[in-house]
């Protein structure tokens, strides 16, 4: 896991707001982690996948050889499944579901896991949501030369850095496992920590 560069840290002032246990401090549950992305993944894969039968293949209406008198098996069309060029049996017909489901405190305590896993491994800087530190921001991320992700409900900020390579930005309610798990250095709007811990927490 790359680590922020002390540069970068220096610049990015601290969390304002007192951080709830429950949310940074949880204790790293690979299991947990690994199902809970295992269904982001399955849910996100598309059953488009289409083969065709031996009545979808073209060719094949006419019979090869007459049925009795030259010593070979009888068969009635080129297209049979069988034969080299015919058709699939039970091949993907587009209509794959792949879609799984997930308890909801399971996804949420997977994206605590992995927040409290970037914070302890220095992975996840806390900053101010201003226009002159925006433009820091985005500086120091470019130079960071990996997968940065930014959360924040701010949508100046993600005109500021959406055209940035390699980061990605997502809302205080839409952050999830994967996210978390897909980027290599996070940061987190000061403004969002209450709502982000609120909703993680159920209120609680």
């Amino acid at each position: 896991m790359a680590e922020i560069k002390k540069k970068t840290t220096k610049e990015v002032k601290k969390v304002e707001t007192k951080l709830n246990p429950k949310v940074w401090e949880v204790a790293y549950n690979e299991d947990l982690v690994a199902q809970v992305l295992y269904v982001y993944n399955s849910n996100a894969r598309k059953g488009t996948a289409v083969v065709k039968d031996r009545s979808e293949v073209s060719g094949g209406g006419r019979k090869p050889w007459k049925q009795k008198g030259t010593g070979r098996a009888r068969v009635g069309s080129s297209r049979s499944p069988i034969w080299i060029g015919g058709g699939v049996t039970f091949g993907n017909v587009g209509e794959k579901n792949w879609s799984k489901k997930v308890n909801k405190k399971m996804a949420r305590k997977a994206t605590c896991i992995m927040l409290s896993a970037r914070l302890r491994n220095k992975a996840l800087e806390f900053f101010n949501e201003t226009s002159k530190e925006a433009k820091k921001v985005r500086e120091d991320i470019s130079k960071l030369g990996s997968s940065v992700l930014v959360i924040s409900d701010s949508e100046e900020l993600q005109k500021t850095v959406r055209n940035v390579k390699g980061i990605s930005f997502v809302t205080s309610q839409k952050v999830n496992a994967k996210h978390l798990v897909s980027n290599q250095a996070v940061y987190v709007d000061n403004k969002i920590v209450e709502t982000l811990e609120k909703r993680l927490t159920n209120d609680k």
